[in-house]
């Protein structure tokens, strides 16, 4: 309690004491509800049954800051502090007071309003399996003319303390209980009686006083007669509609069997017409933010956006403004931690928003700079199944949405350089998906390009077993290079592609032939790239070893120049590039295993540049390992005087 001033101390209730509070350094003010528990044991049962708090986030739940135990000295207890944000305008308790005093009717618009919310609120608290078990009018805040905010949640412990509940309850407190909970027994349809009480209470300002409606709160819980007397009065005299009174009826049944549960109640026309009132997702329309709501993110740092995106989860547009906020915020890379929860914030956007371009478009922006920053991976849960399985999702739903995909695609492609983030793509069988892509995709060069680098990553990782669609990618692939044999970069992204399937033995003998001459016509358009230079000799080498055919191709002249002599000029141009001269070796013994082809390579100085290369990388063990291996194929100990190879 000592990083809070207690400005005032409220009404004392059944189970502690609530006051109002400034954190201290005017970091906010806030309302603390401080609960005695009869021992420590108790305490840390009920403190741990009320983490489960911190995670509700829904515009119409008071969300809680924190809580922490205290020695109260006042009343000589361990207890239970639960941090509430503050509305300042009041509660429901005061709205009804007011308006019961002057015997005025509260207008159906605020009561449906009410319901609207309230019913959204308990179908989210009730699918994390959370009940509230103390709805009344004192709990339910005005945050301002179009909202309403459940608080104050009690935990199991605390509610089947039967001495305390038959020592402390008020009868007040207890008239918008529903009947089981004399016995101590609570479910989610006791959280829908006390709801209905609350709206009967409303409904009775202007025909009952305070004493007549709490009989008649009283009288429903044993006898039924007593609530349709009392609807009939209420839609007859006062005026309250048909569909109000009915759904009430449907609430506040005595036996929780024959009562609704707040899923049945979004069945109801007339609920269903407050749930569009208040732009409930649960009416079917989407939920809009109101006007200049978005406004308080321009000046917020990234806890405050986040903390935004969790209070407005179902709110598209929310989402949508939070993560262009988000977008701007990564441009401040030294505040833009942690990432796994960014990430997280952005995957529950996309999952639940799943409709959405833009939100797809916003969170791919993001998840690409935040994996494109040079801090390492240790705190982004790159591994993560949610994160992989909503990407994948996206990606095959927007698989037409040209940008989206292409975003989408370099996110994939980045993620799957982690070995288990591949392992898990993989699993999912978006292999397939990335070939099919890539195959529709050929004039757009960014998506080639992203296919082309995810394809690789897939084909590489141990777990791929789809080898059918590796074998499909091939005439894909070489297709894909004939188109764009000048673009440098594809070509070379392409040829990594050719490697990996080469290597894995994807390549069928009728199409030996064609991949060995695009291979050659990518070197001879492209002999300064290195790294291209390096996957056509991995995937010459690859083919050379299952098929002498491969061989025969490379010796016969393509377009009045033998291939030869090709491999050689890259070699002169590549010649201080230790991996580049390595997987030349590599692909001359290949080629040297061919009795068929060895006069030619002898003719072509094969043997001279072999001895030269043992020399001139004479402390490369596996460089002097390869040439030997070749000179020996080709029936030579390697002695030959070392004069420069020249084409």
């Amino acid at each position: 309690m000592n990083k809070y001033k207690v400005l005032e101390e409220w009404k004392r209730g059944a189970f502690g004491e609530t006051c109002f509070v400034e954190e201290r350094g005017g970091k906010g003010k806030y309302a603390i509800k401080k609960v005695e528990c009869t021992d420590e044991r108790g305490a840390d049962l009920a403190l741990k049954e009320s983490l489960v708090l911190l995670d509700l986030h829904h515009p119409n739940i008071c969300p809680y800051k924190e809580f922490f135990m205290f020695w109260d000295n006042k009343v000589s207890s361990l207890s239970l502090c639960l941090v509430m944000e503050y509305s300042g305008r009041g509660h429901l308790e005061q709205m009804v007071k007011a308006n019961r005093d002057e015997k005025n009717k509260i207008d159906e618009k605020i009561i449906k309003t009410l319901l609207g919310q309230a019913v959204d609120a308990l179908i989210y608290i009730h699918k994390k399996k959370v009940l509230h078990r103390n709805v009344k009018p004192s709990n339910i805040l005005i945050k301002d003319e179009e909202t309403f905010l459940i608080s104050d949640f009690l935990s199991e412990t605390l509610m089947t303390d039967e001495m305390r509940m038959k020592i402390r309850v008020y009868p007040e407190s207890k008239l918008f209980a529903a009947p089981e909970s004399a016995r101590l027994s609570f479910s989610e349809k006791s959280d829908v009686w006390s709801l209905g009480c609350v709206l009967l209470e409303m409904m009775t300002c202007s025909s009952h006083s305070k004493a007549e409606a709490a009989a008649l709160l009283q009288g429903i819980k044993n006898d039924q007669l007593c609530l349709e007397e009392a609807l009939k009065t209420l839609q007859g005299s006062v005026g309250y509609s048909d569909g109000l009174c009915q759904v009430l009826e449907r609430m506040l049944r005595i036996h929780p069997e024959e009562r609704a549960a707040a899923t049945d109640l979004i069945k109801d026309r007339y609920v269903n017409e407050c749930l569009v009132l208040t732009a409930s997702p649960l009416s079917g329309l989407k939920k809009t933010l109101a006007a200049r709501s978005a406004d308080e993110l321009d000046d917020g740092g990234m806890e405050k956006v986040l903390a935004f995106m969790r209070m407005y989860s179902e709110y598209e547009d929310a989402q949508t403004a939070a993560l262009r906020r988000l977008s701007k915020l990564s441009a401040d890379r030294d505040g833009f931690s942690p990432k796994g929860d960014i990430m997280q914030h952005i995957v529950e956007a996309m999952k639940l928003h799943n409709d959405s371009v833009e939100i797809h478009l916003e969170g791919c922006r993001i998840l690409k700079d935040l994996l494109s920053q040079d801090h390492g991976f240790d705190d982004v849960p790159l591994a993560s199944n949610s994160l992989i399985t909503c990407l994948v999702a996206a990606a095959r739903k927007f698989s037409e949405s040209g940008d989206l995909v292409s975003l989408l695609l370099e996110v994939l492609m980045m993620l799957s350089t982690n070995e288990a983030a591949a392992e898990l793509l993989g699993k999912s069988g978006f292999l397939q998906d990335t070939v099919k892509i890539l195959e529709r995709s050929h004039e757009r060069r960014d998506v080639s390009l992203s296919c082309c680098g995810l394809l690789w990553c897939l084909a590489m990782a141990e777990s791929c077993s789809q080898v059918e669609w590796l074998e499909y990618s091939v005439p894909v692939i070489y297709t894909l290079i004939r188109k764009h044999l000048h673009d440098g970069q594809l070509v070379e992204s392409a040829c990594c592609c050719l490697w990996i399937l080469c290597l894995k033995g994807c390549v069928l003998e009728n199409q030996i032939e064609s991949i060995i001459f695009v291979l050659l016509d990518s070197l001879r358009t492209h002999p300064d790239r290195p790294v291209l230079v390096k996957n056509v000799c991995l995937a010459v080498a690859g083919l050379l070893r299952i098929s002498e055919l491969a061989a025969y191709r490379i010796v016969v002249p393509v377009s009045g120049k033998s291939s030869l002599s090709l491999i050689t000029a890259a070699y002169l141009t590549h010649s201080d590039d230790p991996e580049i001269v390595e997987n030349i070796c590599l692909l001359y013994r290949e080629m040297a295993r061919y009795e068929s082809v060895r006069a030619e390579l002898q003719l072509q100085d094969t043997e001279r540049l072999m001895c030269e290369i043992k020399e001139k990388f004479a402390s490369t063990e596996e460089i002097v390992n390869l040439a030997e291996s070749t000179l020996s194929r080709l029936g030579n100990k390697g002695n030959l005087p070392t004069a420069p190879v020249s084409t």
